[in-house]
């Protein structure tokens, strides 16, 4: 199964679901454009869900367009928006982007379900204008993080999140960009749980 059978039933009420489980993609694209004027930035919103975050950018200017890989979460995205191109599209394969389209690439909520974010990071920076910024949010794992040092997760009984060393993503991440900024920041509460999973935040350009 793909995350799309996961992330279509939840379309209707993903944004309420969003903040029972206090994930707030915002926090961490306000750390990454803070002091950045937005007017005129071809964005590329990956993993857009049902287009809050897509919306906004166009409310400061920007020039946004929404993926995700839920055919519905683009549906009412596009319901909820004006003048805003919405594509459903696996982040696994190809960016249907030519290289150097965008001023900057935001990946939040949907690089823990790509089990190897190489092909991906690379399609993102592929896509990047010269200088162009990078914000996603990875899984990390660890002895502070819910599942211990388990780099794969099974949650909902059929589901896989794939998580992160800083390491790894150094390894994947320093041949691409010329800055990379890592922060240890909290993700969403597992409902099973009520704990909370771990992300590095990374900025880079």
């Amino acid at each position: 199964m793909k995350p799309d059978d996961l992330f279509d039933p939840l379309a209707q009420d993903y944004e309420t679901m969003r903040r029972e489980l206090q994930w707030d993609p915002f926090v961490h694209i306000h750390a990454a454009f803070e002091g950045r004027s937005l007017n005129g930035l071809k964005i590329l919103d990956a993993g857009c869900g049902t287009g809050e975050c897509t919306r906004w950018f166009q409310s400061q200017g920007a020039d946004p367009v929404g993926l995700d890989i839920s055919g519905e979460m683009c549906f009412l995205a596009a319901e909820r928006s004006e003048n805003i191109l919405y594509l459903p599209h696996d982040l696994s394969d190809p960016l249907p982007f030519g290289e150097a389209s965008f001023d900057a690439v935001v990946a939040l909520g949907c690089l823990e379900y790509l089990e190897d974010i190489a092909p991906t990071m690379a399609e993102f920076r592929r896509v990047l204008r010269p200088g162009g910024l990078f914000l996603g949010c990875f899984e990390r794992y660890g002895d502070d993080c819910p599942g211990g040092n388990a780099p794969e997760v099974v949650f909902l009984d059929d589901w896989v999140r794939y998580r992160q060393s800083r390491e790894e993503l150094q390894t994947c991440l320093e041949p691409l960009f010329s800055h990379i900024r890592f922060d240890r920041v909290p993700g969403f509460v597992l409902e099973e749980s009520d704990e909370r999973t771990q992300y590095w935040r990374v900025i880079a350009d």
